[in-house]
């Protein structure tokens, strides 16, 4: 994706974190139901499908789904049918180009036409955004982020993952990519991919929650 300063994107839906005091120190470990998140993945063939796949990924985590799309034996919808679905139903990805694909209002919409309570937030500090995170993860709840691949002084190369650790120094996070599903990272890293030039869209994370 091209740094655009628009990129098509209505940056006023963005939420500022507000923080009563300074960071706190964080003992809690996160919460273990999200030890063995069970994630989806791009189907061959479908191009900027990251959106998609963190939509996946939440809803099945919050127990939504639909009944007409053949399942595993374990109860897990089959990937491809499922993340098919979920492109014709949120109707994404719908941005022109990079591997972004799905704009942050379309995530929440999708998300809140599931029934969940979703918020996005950007602009804000590492650190809030880091403190943020790992409030969602204690209660439980996965948190969507936009991860930047491009390199400092190149266009950005966007991606939606969803975290669901982090612990000591490292997060770590699901990928649309197949091949390469879990991704770790040391704090430092991820924040670095995180952090973005452009303000309005820099530490994207989208919460989700039942009302």
């Amino acid at each position: 994706m091209s740094d655009n300063i628009h990129f098509g994107i209505d940056f006023f839906e963005a939420k500022s974190i507000v923080s009563a005091g300074s960071a706190p120190e964080f003992t809690a470990k996160p919460n273990r139901e999200l030890t063995n998140l069970y994630a989806f993945t791009t189907p061959a063939g479908v191009q900027r499908a990251s959106g998609p796949c963190a939509l996946g990924t939440i809803l099945h985590h919050h127990e939504i789904g639909w009944n007409h799309l053949p399942k595993d034996r374990h109860g897990h919808p089959l990937n491809d049918p499922y993340i098919h679905e979920i492109m014709r139903w949120a109707e994404c990805p719908d941005l022109l180009g990079g591997s972004m694909g799905t704009s942050p209002s379309t995530m929440l919409k999708a998300l809140n036409k599931a029934g969940l309570v979703a918020n996005w937030y950007a602009g804000n500090t590492p650190q809030a955004t880091l403190n943020l995170i790992r409030d969602e993860l204690c209660e439980g709840r996965p948190v969507i982020v936009l991860i930047n691949h491009g390199l400092e002084g190149e266009p950005f190369l966007l991606e939606w993952e969803v975290v669901f650790k982090i612990e000591n120094d490292e997060v770590v996070s699901k990928q649309a990519s197949a091949g390469h599903q879990d991704k770790t990272r040391t704090l430092a890293q991820f924040t670095a991919q995180m952090t973005m030039n452009l303000q309005p869209l820099s530490c994207s994370a989208i919460t989700a929650r039942k009302d």
